[in-house]
């Protein structure tokens, strides 16, 4: 789909070259409708090329919905409030083969898989909205 749509633009753009010059008319005449018309596929441009760069995705919520006996808001205002908690983060580990070797008391030892931690575990802060009825 992508190969028709830039064989299509790339082919309007070549027929344009051809057309003659004598058809452009004078360059006096219509220089204000040109530049607003350049203005506008500049900002056009502009728009597209940057459409992707703002699109960040959303914060990790967690809503817990919990009774709590505070007074009623208007449907405008949300009922809840956040708070913070403290998450453990698993250590990450790496499963690698050890091979057979002989230990310091030149006893033999076989070949078997072992984990290596590439980072400790950590504790993290997530906020987390609570909710109320």
């Amino acid at each position: 789909m992508k190969k028709i749509i830039i064989f299509s633009i790339a082919m309007i753009f070549f027929l344009s070259l051809l057309a003659p010059s004598a058809y452009a008319g004078s360059k006096q005449r219509h220089r204000w409708q040109g530049v607003a018309i350049g203005l506008g596929a500049a900002i056009l441009g502009n728009a597209i090329i940057n459409s992707d760069r703002y699109d960040s995705p959303p914060e990790r919520v967690v809503v817990i919905d919990r009774d709590c006996h505070r007074p009623r808001y208007s449907a405008q205002q949300s009922r809840g409030y956040w708070e913070v908690r403290k998450i453990w983060v698993e250590p990450r580990c790496d499963r690698v083969w050890n091979p057979g070797h002989y230990n310091r008391n030149s006893q033999w030892v076989p070949g078997q898989y072992i984990d290596i931690e590439k980072s400790p575990g950590y504790w993290e802060q997530e906020r987390v909205w609570v909710g109320c009825r």
